[in-house]
């Protein structure tokens, strides 16, 4: 079980915030049981859900090349859950995708632009001494400002947020499960939630 409980759609009384969790449930992503922790705190749930709504799926940047920036996140940093989702999940089943984004430097499955992409992540993610001069100019002459603005912030916030998922313990249908198991209380308790 996760080190912090999970809220459940009816324990919330910010309709926004359960109105994310319970599409949250619905859709598989972004993962339930995340959104649940984040709910503690609506603020916490507010700046995740709106800066995923405004960068990763707005933004100057085109959505196809942030969710590969997602998944190599995920996958390079082991992140058991979002490795499973989105691109990730299918690059994670497939043992030579797989071998070629962790090789990305000489792989031919990959663009330049990606390729510059991946080593700017590498840089935030595992050493900022990797951007150096010569990456900058690279990033420069790739991208624009604005560009390389929301770049770096949604490398940051994707690999942050996966750093501390990893140290909840929780896993995909947990918050299933605690769902589960307050409605069977719920009917114990001598009312049936389904008959309302």
């Amino acid at each position: 079980m996760a080190r912090i409980s999970y809220k459940l759609p009816q324990d919330l009384t910010d309709a926004e915030c359960r109105e994310w969790l319970e599409f949250a449930i619905e859709k598989g992503k972004p993962g339930p049981e995340f959104q649940s922790i984040r709910s503690h705190v609506p603020g916490v749930m507010r700046s995740f859900t709106k800066t995923r709504e405004w960068i990763y799926h707005n933004g100057v940047l085109d959505f196809e090349l942030k969710e590969l920036l997602r998944a190599y996140i995920a996958l390079s940093g082991e992140c058991s859950y979002c490795s499973g989702q989105g691109v990730a999940g299918a690059i994670r089943t497939d043992a030579d995708k797989l071998d070629s984004l962790l090789n990305y430097e000489t792989s031919d499955e990959y663009t330049d632009r990606q390729k510059l992409c991946f080593r700017y992540a590498d840089a935030i993610m595992w050493n900022p001494d990797l951007a150096d001069d010569a990456m900058w100019e690279d990033l420069r002459a790739e991208f624009t400002e604005e560009e390389l603005v929301e770049l770096g912030y949604w490398i940051g916030f994707t690999y942050g947020g996966q750093r501390w998922l990893r140290t909840l313990g929780s896993t995909k249908g947990q918050l299933q499960d605690a769902i589960d198991l307050a409605g069977e209380q719920t009917v114990v308790a001598g009312h049936d939630p389904h008959s309302d």
